[in-house]
């Protein structure tokens, strides 16, 4: 390996390591991380430093991710950034429940489904990334709906819901009632309403703002998928999942606002 693949790669991985702390790291718990001598990691630490990669804390010994690195990450799509983000956390999730795991944002009245992980079971449901479906008949749908502001929320269920299944939630009133049971419940649960065979969680992902973002589902086939009764264990799995992920987003200063 030449001397300047090395130093790239140890850049990268002194970088991959701060951006681990959003409160700072100092130079002796780098170098340790990161398995090099004090004086190396020190000299590509100014480096960094010069290039606004990484900035000094002012409170205290240690460094940050700099203003360049998120200026350079804000110019990245946003949904792509989010996949990148959200993605680990995803396939954490995945290996704890082997059901599968979706990742969704709103655009306008449907949900997008951006990146989905499967388990190793031996039956799935379908590859759902970048399909798009209207909110009422999804949990991830249901889930921002209900978080909209009021009238948001009247002028959708002023326009006919499509009836999917026998299970898909037409009746406006019904619906209400719905939403405000995820309100109080922090989540939403479908149980067959776009796909017969289909169940699952879904929970919010929030930003720097605390404004919600994105959604995330577990979900599998009913035949495997427990009722929402007997589902807790997945529920309180999911939701661990997507404050964790909401964690990472404020810590980078996301925001679902495009900058």
């Amino acid at each position: 390996m030449s001397d300047d693949i090395r130093s790239v790669r140890r850049a990268f991985e002194i970088l991959n390591t701060i951006s681990k702390h959003s409160d700072g790291i100092n130079l002796t718990d780098i170098a340790s991380l990161v398995d090099l001598p004090k004086s190396t990691v020190a000299r590509m630490l100014s480096t960094l430093l010069s290039l606004n990669a990484i900035e000094r804390l002012t409170d205290r010994e240690g460094f940050r991710i700099g203003s360049e690195l998120v200026a350079m990450s804000s110019r990245v799509p946003h949904s792509r950034s989010l996949i990148s983000i959200a993605h680990p956390y995803l396939q954490q999730l995945v290996n704890l429940s082997n059901e599968s795991v979706t990742l969704a944002i709103a655009e306008g009245d449907e949900m997008h489904y951006i990146d989905q992980i499967n388990g190793s079971q031996l039956f799935h449901l379908k590859d759902y990334t970048g399909l798009r479906f209207p909110l009422h008949c999804v949990s991830d749908g249901k889930l921002i709906l209900a978080f909209r502001p009021v009238e948001q929320i009247e002028a959708y269920l002023s326009q006919p819901l499509q009836k999917f299944t026998k299970n898909t939630i037409t009746d406006p009133e019904k619906m209400r009632k719905e939403l405000q049971t995820i309100r109080e419940n922090g989540y939403s649960w479908t149980n067959g309403e776009y796909n017969l065979d289909g169940i699952g969680v879904a929970t919010p992902l929030r930003d720097e703002n605390n404004q919600i973002v994105a959604s995330i589902c577990m979900f599998g086939p009913a035949h495997r998928f427990p009722a929402q009764y007997r589902a807790q264990k997945y529920i309180a799995m999911t939701i661990d999942t997507g404050h964790k992920i909401s964690a990472k987003l404020k810590s980078l200063g996301w925001s679902g606002i495009p900058r």
